[in-house]
């Protein structure tokens, strides 16, 4: 199954959270590996976050062009 076919699944109760919008902190280790450390107003219990959480990635200046793209047409 791909991204788009269990978005299109669960329906359109899908949130997302930009991380350029709730980064704590960057580093970088000597393996070139990126630590990424974030907030989110998603609540956590025993079992951990409530909400199941994906990261995914997609090129900056494209999801730019799409946003432009459908405030444009909106």
């Amino acid at each position: 199954m791909n991204l788009a076919d269990l978005i299109a699944s669960y329906g359109d109760d899908v949130q997302f959270q930009n991380l350029d919008d709730c980064t704590d902190s960057l580093s970088l280790n000597k393996k070139g590996i990126t630590k990424v450390t974030f907030g989110t107003q998603q609540p956590f219990n025993l079992d951990g976050i409530e909400k199941l959480g994906l990261v995914v990635w997609m090129d900056r200046d494209r999801v730019k062009q799409i946003m432009a793209d459908a405030k444009a047409t909106a």
